[in-house]
């Protein structure tokens, strides 16, 4: 790992940096994670990965934020290349992780420190060096050591939350309907109903 990779991650922890580091876009950041697998933990891994995708619990733990945009394990084994013959096959397997979401990184890691702590133990406790939180400290050193910098970050909506995203997808439906009751409503009914849809999105807008 270079020192700049970790630099950035350290400052963003912190104080806000004179130059955004290379993992951040408007208020989004972005995380990645390169880290070695026990070879006698890769068949558990697998198998709760696989069920994860049919238990609707897994899902609902890491959903639970909803400041969190993207998140993805992969399970690696060799390194990608044109030639299929000159793929580089790596002595361990190794778990690739990628999320972005919305606000200061501490944030996020602090939320997997002390609310979810089994599931990350789970993921990554069979890992070389693996702090086992809480406390977040130590998570945070650790994933400063094993972080990477994106070469390339898109947001199609870097200023916007996913909470400020879905209150706009939940107005936009509710509208909808609304403008559906309206082509058969008079003045007097049209007016109501407009005022009732103001009061019942004033929430979302």
């Amino acid at each position: 790992m270079s020192t700049e990779v970790q630099t950035s991650i350290e400052r963003s922890a912190g104080a806000t940096p004179e130059k955004p580091p290379g993992n951040v876009v408007g208020r989004m950041t972005g995380l990645t994670l390169f880290t070695p697998v026990r070879r006698q933990w890769l068949p558990v891994l697998k198998t709760g990965f696989w069920l994860g995708k049919y238990i609707p619990l897994a899902q609902k733990h890491i959903l639970q934020f909803d400041f969190i945009h993207f998140v993805r394990w992969t399970i690696v084994r060799e390194l990608p290349h044109p030639d299929p013959a000159k793929r580089t096959r790596l002595n361990y397997s190794y778990l690739f992780f990628e999320s972005n979401f919305d606000g200061p990184w501490q944030h996020y890691i602090d939320a997997f420190a002390y609310v979810i702590p089994k599931d990350i133990r789970f993921v990554w406790g069979r890992g070389v060096q693996f702090p086992h939180p809480p406390p977040a400290e130590p998570l945070k050193d650790w994933i400063a050591a094993n972080s990477m910098d994106g070469g390339t970050y898109y947001c199609a909506h870097a200023e916007h939350s996913t909470r400020d995203l879905q209150n706009a997808l939940a107005v936009r439906d509710a509208f909808h309907d609304f403008r559906a009751q309206a082509a058969s409503l008079g003045p007097d009914e049209f007016k109501a109903a407009w005022q009732r849809f103001l009061t019942d999105e004033q929430s979302r807008l």
